[in-house]
């Protein structure tokens, strides 16, 4: 994950321009994503000062339209409701973003792995705070259902949660509760986690639509390297692109990572409940009970780029949703790998 304003600014045509990144999030982007956009704006008050005593007029580019890209805008406009402020991405439907095919669970999954050490941690503790804040202000805003934000039971077989136990603060997440699970087959012993979800399909379409409102300006462009980049017309450039950061900045430690995911049609609307760490050996990952679907996942596949489903995801597929009837049948040792 990277989250920095470069210091030193790069020189262009048109003049100086400023770089924040903010990008890397894989696993945890949802999680995270208020949370580093609080971190932004914390950062663009400063260039604006910069700016300003340097008699530039401030305009922001905001480089992506996930949910890291979205959020960002989002909170830039609420600080400061006139600056000039624009999105930029190759397709401007917020549908075809990574973001939209997310979970949304509230948990710092996969991502945890590179804040191990103290400072490292301390950071980490720093975004989820700022992400909680800001989601317990939209619950508490009478429009949580039109920002796709509920809270949810979490539930687990016995057996530990890194990104919770160890990597989550617990007046964020509450330490687990253990036991009996509230299921009629997998009745035994586990673990319960008070979180949120986050639904993308949601959330995302809203944010859009919010800073349409807001004349934030929503402008298609394919960008092939840095100096595409620099050729905007804006003095503040926020890297929001994700593995895109790879090519356009220069970033070698970004690595691709790929997963699966089975969207189910909710036949009983009282299914309001999120189960991870699902089989035994870990052959599903999680299944997430959403507003109007289930999502059954996940797998990671470190390296892959191609988005096109083959052969072997069709397997992969309906493995996962053999899994999650051996699983809820009472069963979680019998899951495939």
């Amino acid at each position: 994950m990277r989250l920095a304003l470069e210091e030193q600014p790069f020189e262009t045509s048109s003049g100086k321009k400023y770089v924040i990144h903010n990008y890397g999030h894989g696993g945890g982007g949802i999680t995270l994503s208020w949370g580093c956009a609080s971190i932004v704006t914390e950062m663009v008050e400063k260039l604006l000062v910069r700016l300003r005593q340097s008699r530039a007029t401030p305009s922001i580019a905001v480089l992506g339209t996930g949910v890291i890209g979205l959020t960002v805008a989002t909170e830039l406009r609420r600080k400061w409701p006139t600056l000039p402020l624009s999105l930029y991405a190759k397709d401007l439907d917020v549908r075809s973003t990574t973001s939209f095919m997310a979970g949304g669970q509230f948990e710092p999954s996969g991502v945890f792995q590179e804040y191990r050490g103290k400072e490292k941690k301390r950071a980490l503790a720093l975004y989820l705070r700022r992400s909680r804040d800001r989601i317990v202000e939209l619950q508490n805003s009478g429009q949580r259902t039109l920002f796709g934000v509920a809270e949810r039971k979490n539930y687990t077989l016995d057996h530990a949660i890194k990104a919770f136990d160890e990597f989550t603060p617990q007046d964020v997440v509450p330490l687990h509760r253990k036991g009996a699970l509230p299921f009629e087959k997998l009745n035994m012993i586990g673990r319960e986690y008070s979180t949120w979800l986050m639904n993308p399909a949601i959330l995302l379409p809203k944010l859009a639509a919010d800073l349409v409102q807001t004349s934030v300006q929503f402008k298609q462009r394919l960008f092939e390297s840095k100096q595409d980049v620099m050729s905007l017309p804006e003095n503040i450039l926020i890297n929001c692109t994700g593995y895109g950061a790879k090519k356009l900045f220069g970033d070698e430690k970004l690595v691709a990572q790929r997963g699966h995911l089975v969207i189910l049609r909710k036949t009983q609307p009282k299914q309001f409940y999120f189960f991870s760490g699902g089989c035994a050996n870990r052959a599903i990952s999680y299944v997430f009970c959403r507003q109007d679907d289930i999502v059954v996942g996940g797998t990671v596949q470190s390296g892959r780029e191609a988005v096109t489903p083959d052969d072997e995801d069709a397997l992969i597929f309906q493995r996962l949703l053999a899994n999650g009837r051996e699983l809820f049948d009472g069963h979680p040792a019998a899951c495939r790998t």
